[in-house]
Parts: C-alpha cells; sequence; structure tokens
C-alpha cells in the first residue's frame, strides 16, 4: 500500500514538473523578441552587406528582432547621441555601435552605460589607451602592421628610397589612429619615407584630384574603405603615376576592383564575423543579465588577386556578395 502511494506522489510530481514545464514554454513563445539597435554611418551603403548579413544570422539563431537605424553621415558624438536617443524611445533593448569620431564619444556612450547594454564594432571609442567598453573589431593596429610587412616583401628592394602616401579614414577615431601606428612602427628600419598623411572625410572633396596633387610617391596605402573604392576606380586613368595601392576594403567593391588589377593588394577584416560575435554577446546578455559580455578580436586576412579564385577563400568572401 504504501509503495503504491510513492510511486502515485512520484508521479504526481513529474505531471506537474512537465505541466511546469510546458507552461514555461508557451509563455516564452508568446514573449516579444527583444529589440536590438544597429547604428553604423551610411546603413544603406553596400560595404557593409557582409556585416549585416553576419548580424541577420546571428539574430535570426537567438531570436532577436534587429532593427537597422538609417542614417547617413555620422560626423560626432552628437549625432550618433541623438540616434541612440530615438531608439531609446522605441524602446530598444541593446545596442551594437560603430562608434563616432572625436573625443566626445567615450564620454558621451558612459551616459547609456548600465541603462542598456552595447558592444563597439569594428573601432573602439577614440580616447587614450582603450576606452573599456566592449568591443568586437580586427586588431586595427595589427593591420597596418601587415601592411607594412606586405609592402616589404613584395618590393624587391626592400623599399629602399621608396616614398609612401597614406590615405587614413576620419581623424579622431581608434581605427586611424592604430592602423598608421602599426604601418609606421612595421617600416621603422626600412630606408623608405612615409612623405604624407591625409585624412579623408565621406562628402567633402574629391580625393582622387587630392591625392593626385600631392607629392609622387611609389605606393599609396589606403587604410579607409570608402577612400580604396574611389582610389581604385580612378586608378585606371594613371591618375598616381604608376603608385601602386595596398588598401584594406570591406566591400564586393573593393574585391572587384582587386580582380581588375586596380589594386595590388587587399586587406579584408571579417566583417560577418564582426556582425555575429557581436549580436551573439548581446543576446548572451539579454538572456543573463549576469552574464558579462567579452570583448574579441575578428579575422583579417591579406589577399592578392591570384588568391580570389581559391577554395580557401569561397567561404571568407561568399559574405561579401
Amino acid at each position: 500500500m504504501k509503495k503504491n502511494k510513492l510511486t502515485f506522489i512520484l508521479t504526481e510530481l513529474v505531471l506537474v514538473v512537465l505541466a511546469a514545464f510546458f507552461i514555461s514554454r508557451i509563455f516564452a513563445d508568446n514573449e516579444p523578441q527583444k529589440r536590438v539597435a544597429v547604428i553604423v554611418e551610411d546603413s544603406g551603403d553596400k560595404r557593409w552587406d557582409a556585416l549585416l548579413n553576419g548580424l541577420k544570422q546571428s539574430a535570426k539563431n537567438n531570436n532577436l528582432h534587429l532593427i537597422i537605424c538609417n542614417t547617413d553621415l555620422i560626423e560626432n558624438a552628437e549625432d550618433e547621441k541623438e540616434l541612440i536617443n530615438e531608439q531609446l524611445q522605441n524602446n530598444a533593448d541593446a545596442f551594437i555601435i560603430c562608434p563616432a569620431p572625436g573625443r566626445k564619444t567615450k564620454d558621451m556612450l558612459g551616459q547609456l552605460q548600465g541603462e542598456k547594454p552595447f558592444v563597439l564594432i569594428l573601432d573602439d571609442a577614440y580616447t587614450k589607451g582603450t576606452s573599456g567598453y566592449v568591443t568586437v573589431k580586427p586588431d586595427n593596429y595589427k593591420m597596418g602592421q601587415m601592411i607594412a610587412e606586405q609592402l616589404i616583401q613584395d618590393d624587391t628592394e626592400q623599399l629602399r628610397n621608396k616614398k609612401v602616401g597614406v590615405v587614413l579614414g576620419k581623424a579622431e577615431t581608434e581605427e586611424a589612429a592604430n592602423r598608421i601606428a602599426g604601418l609606421k612602427d612595421g617600416l621603422e628600419g626600412y630606408d623608405c619615407e612615409i612623405a604624407w598623411e591625409y585624412n579623408y572625410a565621406r562628402g567633402s572633396q574629391n580625393i582622387s584630384d587630392i591625392i593626385a596633387s600631392k607629392e609622387q610617391v611609389d605606393y599609396l596605402v589606403v587604410l579607409d574603405n570608402w577612400a580604396l573604392e574611389e582610389l581604385g576606380e580612378a586608378a585606371e586613368e594613371n591618375k598616381y603615376y604608376g603608385a601602386q595601392i595596398y588598401g584594406v576594403g570591406n566591400s564586393e567593391k573593393a574585391i572587384v576592383l582587386l580582380d581588375n588589377q586596380n589594386i595590388k593588394c587587399l586587406l579584408v577584416p571579417d566583417d560577418y564575423e564582426t556582425g555575429y560575435m557581436s549580436m551573439n554577446e548581446i543576446a548572451k546578455k539579454l538572456r543573463h543579465s549576469f552574464y558579462k559580455m567579452n570583448s574579441c578580436e575578428t579575422e583579417v586576412r591579406i589577399i592578392n588577386k591570384e588568391d580570389l579564385y581559391s577554395k580557401d577563400l569561397e567561404r571568407f568572401l561568399y559574405s561579401y556578395e
């Protein structure tokens, strides 16, 4: 009799547990998706295709609602703050942000910290050292070094008496500061000269005319994707007096320019991985509020024309289509 009673009690407990499980699943399925707002400059540009593919795939896997903010140029912290405030009013639960240039961005983002979780992508907030915020991005300093190593390797005289012109992205960004630092350190000890540096800001002047008017150089190192696209297109007109172009590119257009030999060598960050990993960190934080998000560095590859059709690069380049 006691055995039957015990069996009955255990059966009832199992049924209660199962009922609780299924009820919790029903309510979980009915919960609205958490909303993650993504802020990048000129969000409709094809330069973001691989990044958006990674974000979308991770959002789908994690059952998150992805909001790509409609943006034009983002000049400073005030522009970005306005976009963030709009999404706070729209009840965004978290943010993935490419930080605006300038020294004020770090402090502006500090106002968001503690209110909503966020991850910085591609770039850290501009400051001395690191901002302390969670970032998912390539190692920008190492990227500059990688281009220096490729220049030295490709030049038959190891850059002896050669001149290099450098085109950077916007001033006062971690990306620009660390890429030029890595390039300079990588070229240290070699008998070459960085003849000039130029910070490119979209929507201002015709960059190909500006660069063509500067001192002639043997190599153009272009450390910004948008600048690379414009300069690469004009290279067919021999505007740069035979200077070979080495650059950082994040777009299908940059890859086409490499294939057409307008660009000698291309350094390609894995933007798909950046999008995917940043959304994964946000998803973990939204599921478990006590989770401490982690920064990570994403892959970068040097690609020459002869590498484009190798099987090893097939998946990597697929995300740029």
